[in-house]
């Protein structure tokens, strides 16, 4: 029975272990160096951080705080199960009064295409390249047709194209700006934070709406 003995039959299942193994770790590795650099950014921004365990691996859920007296938040979430699981990163600012006006702004693609295609209905601002950019749309047309002024058309333009998924959107939640992705580059800090300003303009709008 010895010379029957065949070491593939050991070796392989070590091998796949050691593997496991691995990727674990190096999960853990990520987890650690993406958890210290959200803290990092919380401390240096001044804003509070909520962590979560999950399957043993302790996460930032969201980073809240202040600003010109509104209430911003970073945080990640999901969409879908399976293969279709989505993962996504938000910033948002929150307008200091309830408002009914809602919005989503995103650019020109192929999926803002079949939404016109399956009757979805966008404004036109007036001015032909936002409108060839843009795909915008709002349960009050005239007022954010109008309340869309070169100043924001502006910075909407400079934004660069190519992100999936990335939009801007009056919500539950305040004004946001998602894309997908995750919180594991640092790159994604700098680029949610840079969207403040937009989001602070697009917040007035917002309370302009309500007060009207």
């Amino acid at each position: 029975m010895l010379a029957a003995f065949t070491p593939g039959l050991f070796i392989v299942p070590v091998i796949v272990v050691v593997v496991f193994v691995l990727v674990i770790w190096a999960a853990r590795v990520q987890a650690r160096k993406t958890r210290d650099r959200l803290q990092a950014f919380a401390q240096r921004a001044g804003l509070r951080s909520t962590e979560r365990i999950t399957l043993g691996f302790t996460s930032v859920e969201s980073l809240d705080g202040e600003q010109s007296g509104r209430v911003i938040r970073y945080w990640t979430y999901a969409t879908g199960s399976g293969k279709s699981r989505t993962t996504w990163v938000a910033v948002s600012v929150r307008p200091r009064v309830e408002t009914g006006l809602k919005f989503n702004l995103t650019r020109q693609n192929f999926g803002s295409k079949l939404l016109e295609l399956f009757g979805t209905k966008e404004i036109q601002v007036g001015d032909p390249a936002f409108d060839q950019a843009w795909f915008v749309r709002t349960n009050q047309p005239e007022f954010f047709a109008a309340a869309l002024v070169p100043q924001i058309r502006a910075r909407l333009m400079a934004e660069p194209a190519g992100r999936w998924g990335a939009g801007y959107k009056l919500e539950q939640n305040g004004v946001e700006y998602v894309e997908q992705g995750s919180f594991a580059g640092s790159e994604v800090f700098e680029r949610l934070e840079r969207q403040l300003p937009l989001l602070h303009e697009l917040a007035d709008v917002a309370e302009v709406a309500a007060g009207s």
